[in-house]
């Protein structure tokens, strides 16, 4: 692999610990890889319900195709995500054999040879990095070791971003849970010094009065310290 491509991968390694927008992060990863191998077009397809959707392409002519290979949920990309290996052809204008319709869609569109290779993680494929070129192309063992660098790439980006939303809402959850054990123990101060009690005694008021209407005590608690409830 040169020195091109190992520079590319250390950039988007980078990226990674970073805040990012994963579409437009994949948009990015896969506009410089189709740069640095030379082909005309590419395309990273994600799972969703069993079928796969492109969320990011480059060119139009890529874009065309993988609309029809969602139509026709057939197609290089597609045998890549069921078999969970890559899939590489010459020549799809010939290969009539393979993928009838989508032969004909690609000749329509000028495209030539494809190559696509699975993400996955744990033995499962979550989604599909496809590249194309107008021309024939014999890929090269380095061509598909690449793809399947940038596949690997793309996975680590959706990964990190799904373990990210989750830490946040974890965060978040926490947080919520603070804010409302903070009012629950201004609350019992309130009821404690209202009733002449102790705080034990009233926490238990409190949550009798939920219990009588139906209601949390964290409800309670905030219609306490909000609106002013006696219990």
């Amino acid at each position: 692999m040169n020195l091109e491509f190992a520079d590319l991968l250390a950039h988007f390694v980078q990226l990674l610990p970073t805040v990012y927008v994963v579409d437009d992060v994949m948009t990015e990863l896969l506009e410089n890889s189709v740069d640095a191998l030379g082909v005309s077009g590419g395309s990273i397809s994600l799972v969703s319900g069993g079928e796969l959707r492109c969320i990011t392409s480059i060119a139009d002519s890529a874009a065309d195709i993988e609309r029809c290979q969602e139509g026709l949920q057939s197609g290089p990309g597609r045998t890549a995500y069921e078999k969970g290996e890559r899939i590489a052809v010459t020549d799809i204008r010939q290969r009539h054999d393979l993928w009838p319709e989508f032969a004909e869609n690609a000749r329509r569109l000028n495209i030539a040879a494809t190559a696509s290779v699975p993400m996955s993680i744990n033995g499962e494929t979550i989604g599909v990095v496809s590249l194309y070129a107008h021309e024939p192309r014999t890929w090269s063992a380095d061509d598909i070791v690449f793809t399947y660098l940038v596949a690997n790439m793309a996975t680590g980006y959706c990964v990190n971003a799904s373990k990210r939303h989750q830490l946040q809402q974890i965060r978040s959850q926490l947080q919520e849970s603070l804010k409302v054990r903070i009012i629950l123990e201004q609350a019992k101060g309130i009821t404690a010094d209202a009733r002449h009690t102790g705080i034990d005694e009233a926490y238990a008021l409190i949550q009798a009065h939920a219990q009588l209407c139906n209601a949390s005590v964290s409800a309670v608690a905030r219609a306490i310290v909000d609106v002013g409830l006696r219990v």
